[in-house]
């Protein structure tokens, strides 16, 4: 992963927390936070060993979350 995408994946996970973050419980939020800690930590290093798959599908099992306890919300409203 390059730097330039890197930083934007930081930067929209960081805007995800900062908008959603009354909603979601603390599991989700140490997790969030586990992500955005090792993506800036690839960042910083830029060494290849980082699974960058992995770290891929965590943020994305994240959002998943994030978006199912947000319409879940929503539809109670």
């Amino acid at each position: 992963m390059d730097k330039q995408t890197c930083k934007n994946h930081i930067a929209v996970l960081k805007k995800v927390r900062g908008a959603c973050d009354s909603q979601l419980d603390s599991g989700v939020k140490v997790e969030l936070d586990a992500v955005i800690e090792a993506l800036e930590q690839h960042l910083e290093s830029q060494t290849h060993g980082v699974d960058v798959a992995t770290l891929s599908l965590r943020g994305l099992q994240i959002i998943a979350v994030i978006v199912s306890i947000v319409t879940n919300i929503r539809d109670k409203m």
